[in-house]
C-alpha cells in the first residue's frame, strides 16, 4: 500500500467510492439500491441514513438480514 501511495494514489474508503459510483442523487433508479448497502453494510454511516429514513421521513424501519456468529471449527484428534 505505501508504495502505491508513493505512486501518487490517494486511498479511499468503500464509503466515498459508493458515494462517487451514485454521483447523481437525482438518479432514482439506483438510489435505493446505493442506500440499502449503505445501512446494512457501512457502519455508522448507515445507522444515520437509516435513522434519517425513520425519525425524519416517517418511513417503516428496515429489515436487516439476520447475522449468525460462525461456531469455531472443532479440531479433529
Amino acid at each position: 500500500m505505501r508504495r502505491v501511495i508513493q505512486a501518487g494514489a490517494k486511498p479511499v474508503t468503500a464509503l466515498s467510492t459508493m458515494l462517487e459510483w451514485q454521483r447523481d442523487w437525482a438518479q432514482r433508479d439506483t438510489y435505493d439500491a446505493v442506500m440499502d448497502v449503505v445501512k446494512v453494510h457501512l457502519g455508522a454511516y448507515g445507522i444515520g441514513v437509516e435513522y434519517a429514513y425513520t425519525m425524519v421521513h416517517g418511513a417503516q424501519p428496515t429489515v436487516f438480514p439476520e447475522y449468525e456468529v460462525p461456531q469455531p471449527a472443532v479440531a479433529h484428534k
